[in-house]
């Protein structure tokens, strides 16, 4: 690699969902690491480049062209340096505890009282283990930063693991209810990683994931480039989502992965932050609104409605 050169990238090939081929171009990922150059230089490098993202024309689940060729390059971007002040702030935030309070109530309806052992992939700084501890569950995490990980695991006083899921399963560890909060969209090829959770659920024992919808969230960055000059469209930027769902596209996953009675819906929303007012109610209104629309539809999980996914799914007991 020459001096300035980035590490190039390694094409993706057929749908990560449904193997088909013929994917085609919907929106460009452009890279922008300038706040790397310190830190890590290779990563840096990559500041300028693009690489499309591609649409399943079978199952409407969209990827990158290309991932980076830079030795793991996931790991490289996600090591943020978080700081102590910005971690509290993201545990006193209430903009995701409409989602973790729906995940909750949709796991309790389908996991017996006595089986209620939770296992939080991606669990950040350990917000929903603590309100699962709260309605009763007992709950854990697995967190691979150590800052976020070292962070969750104070505030709450639950475990949190540095750990892979092979080593949890290794270790005999099952739990009968697993959920990904806003996680498979970061993860290349989900189909592998939803097959390594079978491994530490129970027989029977169920998953919730949540992600972004993909569409709706294009279609709305789209509206919002043409009503604000200015402002560049982007779902993909850095791959930071790497894998865009549609809801068939998630059921496929799921039952790909080996799971059964999927159910795939509309979630509910995140609730904006800070402020007050007649502005902010009216926006936390349209956004309780619209994604309420879309559960009660018929096939609203399919519209624009939906801005984000829900699905459960079931390990086989047998």
């Amino acid at each position: 690699m020459t001096e300035g050169a980035h590490a190039g990238f390694v094409p993706t090939g057929a749908c990560w969902i449904c193997g088909a081929g013929g994917l085609a171009p919907v929106t460009r990922a452009i890279f922008e690491f300038s706040a790397y150059a310190e830190q890590d230089p290779e990563l840096s490098r990559y500041t300028g480049a693009s690489i499309d993202l591609v649409r399943c024309p079978a199952c409407g689940f969209a990827q990158p062209a290309g991932l980076p060729a830079l030795p793991d390059y996931f790991g490289r971007m996600y090591d943020q340096r978080w700081s102590a002040g910005w971690m509290e702030s993201e545990f006193r935030s209430p903009t995701k505890d409409l989602i973790f309070r729906q995940v909750l109530r949709g796991l309790a309806a389908r996991v017996p009282a006595e089986r209620r052992t939770l296992l939080d992939l991606g669990a950040h700084v350990g917000k929903l283990i603590h309100l699962a501890a709260q309605a009763g569950w007992e709950a854990e995490g697995v967190e691979l930063n150590p800052r976020t990980s070292a962070y969750a695991a104070r505030a709450t006083g639950l475990p949190v693991h540095r750990a892979d899921l092979r080593d949890l399963q290794a270790e005999g560890r099952r739990y009968g209810a697993v959920t990904l909060i806003d996680v498979l969209e970061h993860i290349p090829e989900p189909v592998g990683a939803l097959r390594g959770v079978l491994g530490v659920l129970e027989p029977g024992g169920w998953i919730a994931v949540k992600v972004p919808h993909g569409p709706a969230q294009l279609l709305k960055e789209r509206i919002r480039g043409r009503l604000f000059r200015g402002y560049r469209p982007t779902v993909a930027d850095n791959l930071v989502h790497v894998s865009h769902f549609t809801a068939r596209a998630l059921r496929t996953a799921l039952e790909r992965a080996g799971f059964a009675d999927v159910a795939v819906h509309a979630a509910a929303p995140e609730i904006p932050d800070g402020g007050a007012g007649p502005r902010r109610a009216a926006r936390i209104a349209f956004l309780r609104g619209t994604a309420a629309a879309a559960r009660a539809l018929p096939g609203g999980a399919r519209s624009p409605l939906a801005m984000n996914l829900q699905a459960y799914a079931r390990r086989p007991a047998g």
